[in-house]
């Protein structure tokens, strides 16, 4: 599976932040059941190549901070843009989305 095609030591690294988020917050393991689940989810949804969102989501008040496929293949493609995993609010306000994210979202 492409979402868990990566190095070793990469993932290990992910993963200690589930241990040390447990002994510092208080936090229910449905939760992280949750949220585990909703992360391979949006990671396998970012690999796809198909868009899920409707068109004109990108100029949605809400949706344009929400990733999409298009912006995550477009990181794949020019490594100097769109570092946001789920959400590309700091993409936007460090001028790191791509350049041509919302044409290329709009084709």
């Amino acid at each position: 599976m492409v979402a868990h095609a990566f190095h070793p030591l990469e993932a290990l690294l992910e993963a200690t932040i589930i241990p040390v988020v447990v002994l510092l917050l208080p936090v229910n393991y449905l939760v992280l059941i949750a949220f585990g689940l909703w992360a391979i989810l949006w990671n396998i949804i970012g690999h796809l190549g198909y868009e899920f969102f409707p068109p004109g989501w990108v100029q949605h008040p809400l949706g344009r901070y929400v990733n999409t496929s298009t912006h995550h293949n477009q990181r794949h493609q020019d490594g100097r843009y769109n570092f946001g995993l789920y959400f590309n609010v700091w993409d936007r306000l460090l001028g790191t989305n791509h350049p041509s994210y919302e044409e290329v979202y709009a084709e």
